[in-house]
């Protein structure tokens, strides 16, 4: 099986992008009208441009808490290899795991983000030990790709070598 969601990412890179224009167009839009100049209501403009700041501060925080990755996975040859990276402006660092499908163990998921989002989280037998990979958030990952990803490694948990 391969998965990537390269459509999602996609999405997610627009949405911020879309966000941020209609943030700079609203207040260009305040400033340079005489909408809340009459200051008989008590608000001027620049309420209402902080109001919209604070609103657009939230928004891009609750996004970035999300931890959107884009994610990789394909099962096809003797590896599983899961290539991942952060859609975070601040983080470029791109990341694979490659297991060989006799070395791998198993895997977990973890709730985060008030128990609405996913993270995967992966083992492998290398060196006589269970090595335990950082996890990878799910979050920009559709949930019927969740269960086809968990389903692909569900095949290969049986696989483990003995630990003994």
């Amino acid at each position: 099986m391969k998965y990537d969601n390269k459509q999602n990412a996609y999405r997610i890179w627009l949405r911020r992008l879309a966000m941020a224009i209609i943030f700079t167009l609203l207040v260009i839009i305040i400033l340079f009208t005489s909408w809340f100049d009459n200051s008989e209501a008590g608000i001027t403009k620049y309420h209402v441009i902080i109001a919209i700041a604070l609103i657009y501060i939230i928004i891009s925080l609750v996004n970035y808490l999300r931890l959107p990755y884009f994610l990789s996975f394909s099962d096809a040859d003797e590896m599983i290899i899961l290539r991942y990276y952060s859609l975070s402006i601040f983080n470029s660092q791109k990341n694979s795991i490659e297991i060989p499908k006799m070395q791998f163990v198993k895997f977990e998921t973890e709730k985060f983000f008030f128990g609405i989002e996913e993270k995967l989280i992966v083992y492998r037998f290398y060196r006589n030990k269970i090595a335990k990979y950082p996890p990878i958030s799910l979050s920009a990952v559709n949930k019927s790709d969740r269960v086809k990803i968990k389903n692909a490694l569900q095949k290969y948990v049986k696989n483990a070598p003995d630990q003994n």
